[in-house]
């Protein structure tokens, strides 16, 4: 099931008795994990009918236990185990998840990975020796017969432009193309942190707005001259004013953008171009693998790679990580704006 398909279903009060919510992007795991938790039942039946639980303080157990309850003046009791892949034994579940209680509505919040996963990585040894043994039920196995199965992707960096103007809708909001390149930049893959910036601007604009980089510049703080995307811009074309005017802006607010971020943004840009002289073919289905399939900045990040030579990125892919060290405190007594006027230096001379 998609996400939409099982918001929906939930909000419609058409309730699984089990869910397994697994992947490597958490955002989606937690709004579903949220959306269950809000309309099961009213905050005021939760004292009595509803238990969380985590992954690393509990056992299997006590999720059973607490899964076999009936309950109290409601239809369901609702089960939630976050942080479930630190929940040792996790298979033992699978007694409970061939026939589970019907009035019992049981979350697993499975996150940084997925249990098919897990499960393959055995050692081919240890499944050898439990071969002739009476086959034991698996859990996802019977999460898929019982429940819901949800495995959370992660969005590649060059698709989380594209994931934010296909979602902004989601928030009552249109946005401009320029707008949706600086808010990419600024979260990153992130997902949590667009969420947290749309629910800001919710507050302060009406439905139906459309965000722009004006917006963006009055009510989350995102510069519209010295963010990210201006920066990624200025340093593909080797703009030697544009970049020493951002540096000195990032240098003067270091907390809104902090060294470990900033370098983050140049790792990927960088390594993207890296990625162009290191493929040996570079056809259009291998660099929309690194750049997307925006076909405007699909060759904007062509022609800045063939701005910079191979050695050259591999020069400055070491910088980034020498300075990556640096700007977590470690052999330097340089402060993080000389850092940083340091590594742009070296990056463009």
């Amino acid at each position: 099931m998609t996400f939409d398909e099982i918001i929906s279903q939930i909000k419609n009060k058409q309730f699984k008795p089990l869910y397994l919510l697994m992947g490597e992007e958490s955002f989606y795991i937690d709004k579903i994990d949220a959306c269950i938790e809000e309309n099961v039942m009213d905050e005021a039946d939760r004292d009595f009918n509803q238990a969380v639980l985590y992954g690393g303080d509990t056992d299997v157990d006590t999720v059973i236990d607490n899964a076999k309850q009936y309950p109290f003046g409601v239809p369901y009791r609702l089960v939630i185990v976050r942080e479930a892949q630190m929940l040792k034994d996790i298979q033992k579940l699978a007694s409970y998840a061939e026939n589970p209680s019907p009035t019992t509505i049981l979350v697993l919040c499975y996150k940084y990975g997925s249990l098919k996963a897990k499960e393959e990585k055995k050692d081919k040894k240890e499944k050898a020796e439990k071969k002739d043994e009476t086959k034991k039920p698996d859990l996802l196995q019977c999460v898929k017969k019982n429940g819901v199965v949800f495995e959370s992707k992660k969005i590649p960096h060059y698709d989380i432009r594209k994931w934010i103007e296909q979602n902004i809708h989601n928030y009552g909001f249109s946005i401009n193309s320029k707008a949706s390149g600086i808010l990419a930049e600024h979260i990153g893959e992130d997902l949590s942190l667009f969420d947290g910036e749309m629910q800001k601007l919710k507050i302060f604009l009406p439905e139906q707005s459309e965000i722009t980089p004006d917006v963006i510049e009055r009510y989350i703080g995102i510069s519209k001259e010295y963010n990210y995307l201006e920066y990624q811009e200025a340093l593909g074309n080797r703009d030697l004013n544009k970049v020493y005017t951002i540096t000195y802006n990032y240098c003067q607010h270091q907390k809104e953008n902090p060294n470990t971020r900033t370098l983050n943004v140049l790792f990927s840009f960088y390594f993207q171009l890296l990625a162009y002289h290191l493929d040996p073919v570079k056809s259009n289905e291998t660099m929309a693998d690194y750049f997307g399939k925006n076909q405007k900045i699909y060759w904007k990040k062509i022609a800045n790679a063939k701005k910079y030579t191979l050695p050259e990125l591999k020069n400055i892919i070491s910088l980034l990580r020498e300075y990556d060290v640096k700007v977590k405190g470690v052999d330097t007594s340089a402060s993080q704006e000389d850092l940083l006027k340091e590594l742009i230096y070296k990056i463009l001379h």
